[in-house]
């Protein structure tokens, strides 16, 4: 990438990366730029129907690269794949995040109010923006906050389930994508991809312009099915590499949960067909297994419960829930004892939340405790809603209803501010009360 001719025009670059699509780890000056010039279109030996990849020799003035024809380049592309990746890539170390469900659990709607919630929360309450890494990869994600956020009836009452499309198993709008390898055919996952950066007003001026990558994983429910992913497919060797892992569990589909009272029966769509939830998740654990971790060992990493449609059953596990936030105000000290205000997770509130809910699932769905806790030593379970309180039940139909306008997410971003709080990242502070009730910055 000619870094030393054009570091000035460059911000500094990591010493190495890894492709979030094939897991190819290179150096920043090996990545490929992606040609420009018509000409050049379909030439590429591994992406099809696509630009030409190529390594250049030629630069502009500002540090672009020039490709065969001359036309100045903007994107790049790892070399191994050829798959185009955001120039953060380069600049920012990455943080990966695997979501697993079942078909029809509500990972789209989740992720959507998740992205939602964190554009808004991290900004007004950490100073840290939090932006799209690529417009074209986040476009599936962008589209489906356009229909819960800003959709063009936002007064009209709309069936829940016909607002954004299910995630399919395969085509370029899905998040895949096919490359050549010779005569092998080979589909990668491409993940959402996000910024995190601390903004030039964060209180704590050493942290200003410290970041991460963000990649967030997301398959169709269908990819963890027994036999899924093999050697053409490895659409979830993601779940190797993640350094969180979300599984989304909607306690509604299981009838033993319905049984907890007669309005969890109203707007359920049957979707026993589609196969067990802890199914499911027992068969990314046997993946994660093969791939390298120990069927004596716990994984050490943490899992995430995202335990969705919360607004339909958290009174039963603690009415109190609802009223509960973890997001607070603190003074943090930092590692050379000066203090500075900031916003704060407050890992107490998520942990005694976790407590009650696990509770609740243990009398109800046991098999999914177990299968969960069995694989993992650090397991929380966090209450969702990706829509709010607001939504009915049409009585022809019997289908969820809401209107766009209404959409109030609950705790949607809540696992992913935890989980950004109890790593190492130092980008999300984490407080807890003391006995007293004071809040303090653990050790």
């Amino acid at each position: 990438m000619s870094t030393a001719t054009h570091s000035r025009q460059l911000p500094p670059l990591l010493s190495r990366t890894t492709c979030p699509q094939c897991w190819h780890k290179f150096a920043p000056e090996d990545v490929l730029w992606i040609s420009e010039h018509e000409d050049l279109f379909n030439l590429d030996d591994r992406v099809p129907n696509a630009q030409l990849r190529f390594l250049p020799s030629r630069f502009t003035a500002h540090g672009e690269a020039r490709d065969p024809r001359g036309f100045p380049c903007h994107r790049l592309a790892c070399p191994s794949c050829h798959l185009e990746i955001p120039r953060p890539i380069l600049e920012l170390d990455s943080f990966f995040l695997s979501v697993i469900g079942c078909p029809g659990s509500g990972k789209s709607y989740f992720l959507a109010a998740m992205a939602r919630q964190l554009r808004q929360v991290l900004p007004l309450k950490f100073s840290i923006g939090f932006t799209d890494s690529d417009a074209t990869l986040n476009m599936r994600l962008r589209d489906y906050e356009t229909s819960l956020f800003a959709n063009s009836r936002p007064d009209q009452l709309q069936e829940l389930q016909e607002l954004i499309r299910k995630t399919q198993e395969t085509g370029d709008d899905f998040g895949y994508a096919d490359v050549r390898y010779g005569t092998q055919a080979v589909r990668y996952l491409r993940p959402f991809m996000f910024s995190m950066r601390a903004q030039q007003d964060h209180p704590n001026p050493r942290r200003r312009g410290h970041g991460r990558t963000i990649c967030v994983y997301d398959n169709a429910g269908e990819s963890f099915l027994p036999g899924q992913d093999r050697a053409a497919n490895p659409v979830t060797r993601h779940l190797r590499e993640s350094s969180v892992l979300f599984f989304v569990f909607d306690p509604l589909q299981d009838s033993r949960f319905r049984a907890l009272g007669p309005e969890l029966r109203d707007g359920i769509v049957d979707k026993s067909h589609l196969g067990s939830q802890e199914g499911v998740f027992q068969e990314a654990a046997t993946r994660i297994r093969q791939l390298g971790l120990s069927s004596a060992r716990k994984d050490k990493r943490p899992v995430i419960v995202v335990v969705t449609k919360c607004d339909r059953w958290v009174h039963h596990a603690d009415r109190s829930i609802r009223e509960l936030s973890p997001v607070t105000n603190a003074t943090i000290t930092d590692a050379d004892g000066t203090g500075y205000k900031s916003g704060a997770v407050d890992t107490d509130v998520v942990e005694r939340v976790s407590k009650r809910v696990r509770t609740l699932l243990l009398k109800t769905t046991p098999e999914v405790v177990t299968a969960v806790e069995s694989f993992a030593e650090n397991v929380r379970y966090v209450p969702v809603s990706a829509t709010g309180w607001n939504t009915r039940v049409d009585s022809k139909t019997g289908r969820p209803l809401i209107r766009p306008g209404e959409v109030e997410p609950f705790w949607a971003d809540v696992p992913f501010l935890y989980a950004l709080a109890m790593s190492r990242m130092d980008l999300v502070p984490k407080v807890r009360r003391d006995r007293q009730g004071i809040t303090v910055s653990p050790s």
